[in-house]
């Protein structure tokens, strides 16, 4: 008896996201899946009002395209799961006899793939449930980094470089831009900025505050102005979530999402002001915003692939009948050339944790991470990708 399968994509979208959906189709496509491959609109949306769209009939054309398009295709949601959605789904899975179900996302992702997992088992219903890590935060715990992160640390570091060309070219410029990054609870995509440090030119000091470390309002001042005198160039990387001794959000001025969760943003536009009344110091702040999370052109062809290949490696784990785990990557310790394996970890061992900086990695008095990190993070963001062009703009695949 033939069965289907569900994918969902879930959480903030990534650049690479799209890959990891593509590897799944075609990991089953190459092992001669007869069953339907459906994709959920919008999400766990998708699911709970029963709007799936047909992944199967895909050409191999429109496969390929939709690798080198950003965003999630088939479109996510962020909802708050209670005991009746869950049985819904449950519902809706047995009645598209849905045998295979991938879920990819991060933190909050897993933890439903979880409990649709433990659903399905309560219910007695015979479904694998494979969880396929996404987040460009990197603070999902099971595997060495999750797909996403490298192409936005790519864009980043590239970032504060094109940033720095422009501050230099005015003589004896000492000014202050302020870059915000997102990053809740962990300072990863802070951190990537200081891949481009050893590039810097015309003397220029880079700063970076991760919410691992508690941030000092007075010492930053102190750097800042120290280097305004030196007729020095700052830039300062600042992730959203950065905290106060006490613990307090340095700008906790703030709303709250679908999740209960605050909605985090605008740290810089809060230091530019206390640069500017405190220090005396004229400042300039942007923030990366999506554009970190959506910037295809400027994506790592190590993340791209990887991406894929975690797709691949999801339907293998699938087809040796595993169920409630998450496929993750291991990095292979060598002196040489970087290299990945592909590893099951329980979603119970996933869900609830999140993955932070070592503290070691970061250097305090500095303000800046320390050679760890960089050897951490390098190998993640190397490769280009080529996108395809039509008169000039990035030519992309939609599928909703």
């Amino acid at each position: 008896m033939s069965f289907n399968t569900m994918i969902v994509q879930s959480g903030g979208p990534t650049a690479v996201i799209n890959n990891s959906l593509i590897g799944i189709v075609d990991g089953l496509t190459n092992h001669s899946f007869d069953g339907e491959i459906y994709g959920a609109v919008g999400g766990i949306y998708g699911l709970l009002h029963e709007d799936f769209i047909s992944l199967s009939s895909l050409s191999a054309s429109e496969r390929y395209q939709l690798r080198w398009t950003p965003g999630a295709a088939l479109g996510t949601w962020r909802h708050k799961l209670i005991e009746a959605d869950l049985e819904k789904i449950i519902q809706v899975l047995k009645k598209n006899q849905i045998r295979y179900f991938f879920y990819i996302g991060g933190n909050g992702s897993m933890n439903v793939a979880k409990m649709v997992d433990d659903a399905a088992k309560h219910a007695g219903y015979e479904l694998i449930v494979i969880g396929v890590p996404k987040s460009i935060d990197n603070d999902l715990i099971g595997t060495d980094h999750t797909p996403g992160y490298g192409s936005t640390a790519k864009f980043l570091a590239t970032s504060v470089l094109d940033v720095n060309m422009d501050m230099i070219s005015y003589p004896e410029s000492n000014g202050v831009t302020i870059i915000e990054t997102m990053g809740r609870h962990t300072g990863w995509l802070a951190g990537a900025c200081s891949l481009a440090e050893d590039y810097l030119q015309g003397n220029s000091q880079l700063l970076i505050y991760i919410p691992e470390v508690p941030f000092h309002m007075e010492t930053c001042l102190e750097k800042l102005t120290n280097a305004h005198k030196e007729k020095r160039n700052t830039i300062l990387v600042a992730a959203e979530g950065i905290r106060k001794e006490n613990g307090q959000l340095v700008c906790d001025d703030l709303a709250y999402d679908a999740l209960g969760r605050p909605k985090l943003g605008g740290v810089s536009s809060y230091l530019k002001d206390t640069i500017e009344e405190q220090a005396d110091i004229k400042a300039r702040y942007m923030t990366a915003s999506v554009w970190q999370r959506s910037s295809m052109t400027l994506a790592s062809k190590t993340d791209v692939d990887e991406a894929y290949k975690l797709g691949i490696h999801a339907v293998l784990l699938a087809h040796a009948a595993y169920s409630g785990v998450m496929v993750g990557l291991k990095r292979e310790e060598s002196d040489e050339d970087y290299d990945v394996s592909y590893q099951k970890i329980p979603l119970s061992q996933v869900v609830g944790k999140e993955k932070f900086i070592p503290e070691n990695w970061y250097n305090q008095k500095e303000n800046t991470m320390k050679k760890e990190f960089k050897s951490y993070a390098s190998p993640i963001i190397q490769g280009e990708m080529v996108v395809p062009m039509k008169e000039g703009l990035p030519i992309y695949q939609r599928v909703i």
